[in-house]
């Protein structure tokens, strides 16, 4: 679309130029504002979940800031830039930062390791308490024992919350 500005030109590019946009971003404003919130009515797209969605390339201009944010904030999430700006457009939740994911996968496999000794330790309790006369050998895994209820609560807190937010797995 052209928009014959006429005798105004100098003045809309003036006024565009002082707020730091372009004459096509002031003029959308200035659209928006004069057709009333109707124009501002979007609504949230609800794509199927299919694997053969069609790409479309977009070219965005941006405060050269916002454009360093952006990709900042796109890698920490392990995201490209159009998924990330893709999310933020249809309100997708965004996954957890990648260092957090590792952070996470990291503590989940030490607990499952702790928890594999731990199961150890009590077949081994067991086999000592069938074979012993007395119950002096299973004191020795006492303290031991007692943080096994702790220990696995802290695990399935952990692997749970891992689970239940599987697109956070990526």
């Amino acid at each position: 679309m052209t928009i014959d500005l006429r005798g105004i030109g100098d003045a809309v590019r003036t006024a565009a130029a002082g707020r730091g946009q372009t004459v096509a971003a002031f003029a959308r404003q200035a659209l928006v504002a004069s057709t009333g919130p109707q124009a501002l009515a979007i609504e949230r797209l609800d794509l199927p979940a299919s694997s053969s969605r069609s790409v479309a390339k977009l070219h965005l201009r941006m405060d050269e800031r916002e454009a360093e944010v952006l990709i900042l904030k796109a890698r920490a999430l392990g995201l490209s830039y159009g998924e990330y700006v893709g999310r933020l457009v249809t309100g997708t939740p965004l996954p957890a930062p990648v260092a957090q994911r590792d952070a996470d996968r990291t503590a989940l496999r030490r607990s499952c390791d702790q928890l594999a000794a731990l199961a150890g330790d009590i077949n081994a309790l067991i086999r000592l308490i069938r074979l012993a006369k007395g119950a002096e050998a299973a004191r020795q895994f006492g303290d031991r024992m007692r943080g096994l209820e702790a220990d696995v609560r802290q695990h399935i807190d952990l692997a749970s919350r891992l689970v239940a937010h599987p697109e956070d797995q990526s």
